[in-house]
């Protein structure tokens, strides 16, 4: 009789002598780095605290190109990305940098002037923070206010946001590098029935740059997301 518990099996490869083995790679495994959250100068919690990049600032950045920080130093990502997409707040999209911009129509308007020429020059000081954290919450409510009662054009909001939207989705297209660097089209959608509390956030990102509306959905469309999701199924 055996002892079965000495007895050694040879499961080793019948070639011995070949040690390299390939293993082939399997493209859709691949890892890729990437972000789908980016704000620019263009949505409201960035401009306030001081952010100028545009779309293509922000770009350029995650292709590892240098671009400027608001204090004047520069910022450059030693590893650059493989996709991208600029998902400015589709609320109040560009509306602070053209209320901070003197020249423009919509700065005309009285309870912009605390805004005017807003990060022409900047500090990082703590009471410059608290400081320009209290002006958003003036502003949106005294727009939101003008909307609902009809002293502030929403026509004039809707065109603004417009012309961003524009922008956004033009600099996807101008980054877009095949096989290389890959970019989106998206925007953030806000909703909650409390203007300043209790938000949800959604990021809204296209398939591709074509066809897409000129006017986005957004919390001055409805608070509830049941409706931005009828409105994306109407763009299928």
């Amino acid at each position: 009789q055996s002892d079965s518990s000495l007895e050694i099996s040879d499961f080793s490869l019948d070639n011995k002598n070949d040690t390299d083995i390939v293993i082939s790679s399997n493209k859709d495994r691949n890892p890729y780095y990437g972000d789908l959250h980016v704000h620019t100068k263009h949505s409201f919690d960035a401009y306030i605290f001081g952010v100028t990049a545009s779309p293509d600032d922000a770009y350029n950045w995650a292709k590892g190109q240098t671009i400027k920080h608001p204090l004047g130093f520069d910022m450059k990502n030693d590893e650059p990305l493989d996709f991208y997409a600029v998902t400015d707040h589709g609320f109040f999209l560009g509306l602070l940098p053209t209320a901070a911009d003197t020249n423009s129509l919509f700065s005309k308007y009285e309870y912009t002037r605390p805004l005017h020429n807003l990060n022409e020059s900047r500090s990082d000081g703590f009471l410059e923070v608290i400081k320009r954290g209290g002006l958003f919450g003036n502003f949106a409510r005294t727009t939101i206010e003008g909307i609902r009662n009809g002293t502030i054009d929403k026509d004039l909001i809707d065109n603004v946001q417009k012309s961003v939207w524009r922008e956004t989705i033009r600099a996807a297209d101008d980054a877009y590098r095949p096989g290389i660097f890959t970019t989106f089209a998206g925007y953030e959608y806000t909703s909650s029935e409390d203007l300043y509390n209790k938000y949800l956030h959604r990021n809204v990102i296209f398939e591709d740059t074509k066809n897409l509306p000129d006017k986005i959905f957004t919390r001055l469309d409805s608070q509830n997301p049941e409706p931005l999701w009828e409105w994306m199924n109407g763009l299928r």
